[in-house]
């Protein structure tokens, strides 16, 4: 049976998804929530939630969804050790070090891979199980048939969003938001840059999507075995998620929902299944007066829908009453079962109770979470029994099943101290010399940077042949967006494999698998994400030969992380802003055109910012890359590169590498517009 979902900020927006008839909640803590500025909920306030949600037979899942320093390991700790005393029945989880620190601390509580870990291939989400995930988020951008792919082919159950705000970029790997204004959307903190009016040939808003609905496609989405149907929304108020709710459970449950609320309530500029249908065109989308006005229209209303109590579990009822013995009743619902008893019933003077008056007055479950299933009654004859008696008999038995349904729905864990699971706190020693290696995106790069005294050049394998030179050093990259290239992508590793190549480079999870099963070394790329020690562990445990950290920490911090592999950072190139499945130039699919720089024909170019800044666009097939318009340059900063045992040269509009090595090489003082990324000035 697949759950509605639902994302619930505070108690208040708890109420109106239970009452609306929603079969799950996620919510935040205080701390490491990928929503830090919704209200959340304290320590005291998870534990009253948890105990509203089991009494009706609801589950609730914390989302420890963001990324996490060493210093902080303690403290997420402490927030796993919190949502297991308090009964939550799951925690979602984009940190593979803190997943790694849930299976210590609370091994029978379920983990559900976060979106944010960027799974939307077969072989990712075969990655997670085998991590010991139970569950995955997959990536909003996935078409039906790739969905569909997915299920079929892995065993973990399949989460997927299928209301609300739509991000352009693909799941995790965003990086305006903390470059722009270092506030990272990995550490909850997003500040949604991409609303504002990017332009590009005389379009404007380019990267602002309108909010997506699979409301009409739940019935189809049940069909399939997918696990989850999952409201975005912890920012919004009471009133939307109420009706988002609602939608999904009439859907669901086959009846008629009201669409003109559901878009009324919030869109932008209306809503899209665009990227489930495939059809990306007439996805953009803005908020505007019209949006407004339309929501405070359908807030009218909308309180009705969940004012009362949801009747979610079916109560069956059974009475005796005999003469001279006391009135006894028994309650069974969701296999639990309960009794009460009482008073002996009295002759009647006249108007005796009977079996049909006796049923009609137990049946009277209104505001209780129960619903009136098989009610019997068996009544002797010329019986007087009191309304008030048979009213009073009701309520203790729907407080009895009340209390034993919120037994048996409450987990009770065995949690394990966390300090053996914590990073230590010595650092690595420094390397004896920082290697440099290339990242190249063009033919002519490639063939430049194996020139040079690279002591690895990653490139994308569509550049690579067997005519491509010093196979040992060029490490392939796999296309980023697996889910509709997967077994194209396995063909063509394991047909360079077999030209020589030796090693791949795991942007993500499912790349890692995907490498490790057509023989390849594999190397962890900054997209990985990889901010501490324990997560940096988790892939040397999974094989690979090294690690590029994420650029979103500081230099300092991530010169602390402890790691039995060579560790290293990108120091040089235009960083990644977004990776994108619909290309904003083209206004839909991505053209497949390599770059508006150097070989290849143009597939359009940039887009520019408020202030008139250019950001190129670099499309790689079925995606697209939006770059930062100023480079980053650390050759005049070695002490900072001095603690890592390799940096990363990424060349991406640039035609000519040696003089860009050159500069690392001797120390040399860069001039120009350029940037130090966040590794001097952090992201919150």
């Amino acid at each position: 049976m697949s759950e509605i979902l639902a994302p619930c900020g505070g108690m208040e927006s708890l109420y109106a998804a239970l009452n609306a008839g929603a079969d799950a909640v996620y919510v935040g803590m205080k701390s490491f929530s990928a929503r830090k500025n919704a209200e959340n909920f304290s320590d005291e306030e998870l534990a009253a939630a948890c105990k509203e949600c089991h009494r009706r037979g609801v589950k609730l899942y914390v989302a420890l969804n963001t990324l996490m320093y060493d210093d902080e390991a303690a403290a997420v700790a402490q927030c796993i050790k919190t949502a297991a005393e308090c009964g939550a029945d799951g925690l979602i989880i984009q940190d593979i070090g803190t997943a790694r620190l849930a299976r210590d601390i609370v091994p029978t509580m379920e983990r559900h891979a976060s979106t944010q870990l960027t799974l939307n291939s077969v072989n990712g989400v075969k990655a997670a199980e085998e991590m010991g995930f139970s569950r995955v988020v997959i990536g909003r951008e996935l078409s039906l048939e790739q969905i569909k792919r997915i299920k079929e082919n892995t065993d973990a159950e399949i989460e997927i969003f299928v209301h609300g705000a739509l991000c352009v970029c693909v799941s995790g790997q965003c990086y305006m938001s903390s470059l722009f204004g270092g506030r990272s959307g990995n550490r909850g903190l997003c500040a949604q840059p991409c609303r504002l009016d990017f332009s590009c040939g005389g379009r404007h808003n380019v990267i602002s999507l309108k909010d997506s609905s699979l409301a009409a496609h739940l019935p189809a989405l049940a069909e399939l075995g997918i696990a989850s149907f999952k409201i975005e929304g912890r920012m919004k108020r009471p009133e939307y998620v109420a009706c988002a709710v609602d939608a999904c459970r009439k859907s669901l449950d086959g009846e008629e929902y009201d669409r003109e609320r559901l878009e009324g309530i919030f869109s932008r500029g209306g809503l899209t299944d665009g990227y489930f249908t495939g059809e990306m065109r007439d996805m953009q989308g803005i908020r505007g007066r019209e949006d407004v006005e339309a929501s405070a229209k359908a807030l009218s209303g909308i309180k009705a829908i969940y004012k009362d109590e949801y009747p979610r579990i079916r109560a069956d009822i059974s009475v005796t009453a005999e003469c001279g013995e006391p009135i006894s009743a028994s309650a069974s619902a969701a296999g639990i079962s309960v009794t009460a008893s009482g008073a002996v019933p009295q002759q009647a003077q006249s108007a005796p109770a009977t079996e049909e008056s006796v049923c009609a007055r137990m049946s009277k479950l209104g505001g209780t979470q129960f619903f009136a299933g098989g009610i019997t009654a068996r009544v002797g004859e010329g019986l007087y029994i009191p309304a008030s008696e048979l009213n009073a008999l009701r309520r203790g038995l729907c407080e009895r099943l009340d209390e034993a349904v919120l037994k048996a729905n409450t987990p009770h864990y065995e949690i394990f101290d966390a300090g053996a699971a914590l990073p230590a706190k010595e650092c690595s020693g420094a390397p004896s010399k920082t290697k440099y290696r290339a990242e190249v995106c063009t033919a002519g790069q490639l063939r430049q940077a194996l020139a040079l005294p690279f002591d690895l050049v990653y490139a994308p394998m569509g550049l690579l042949d067997e005519n491509t030179p010093d196979k040992d050093r060029v490490c392939v990259i796999p296309p980023l967006y697996l889910a509709d290239c997967e077994e194209e992508t396995a063909r063509r590793l394991d047909e360079l494999r077999k030209l020589g190549f030796s090693s791949g480079l795991a942007q993500t999870l499912g790349h890692a698998r995907l490498l490790r099963e057509c023989g390849f070394a594999v190397r962890g790329g900054y997209r990985m994400n990889i901010l501490n020690s324990l997560s940096a562990g988790v892939c040397e445990e999974l094989g690979f030969v090294d690690i590029t950290l994420s650029f979103e920490g500081t230099a300092a911090k991530l010169a602390e992380i402890r790691c039995g592999i060579p560790k290293g950072i990108v120091a040089y190139g235009r960083l990644p802003l977004m990776t994108m499945r619909r290309c904003p130039i083209a206004d839909g699919k991505p053209c497949g055109r390599v770059s508006p720089f150097g070989e290849g024909t143009p597939c359009g170019g940039c887009l520019t910012d408020r202030r008139g800044n250019s950001m190129p666009i670099l499309c790689g097939g079925n995606s697209v890359e939006l770059l930062n318009p100023d480079t980053l340059i650390m050759s005049d900063r070695q002490s900072a590169l001095s603690a890592f045992d390799f940096a990363v040269l990424k060349f991406t509009t640039e035609t000519e590498p040696a003089p860009v090595l050159d500069m690392y090489l001797n120390n040399k003082k860069p001039s120009g517009s350029l940037t130090r990324g966040l590794y001097f000035r952090g992201a919150e």
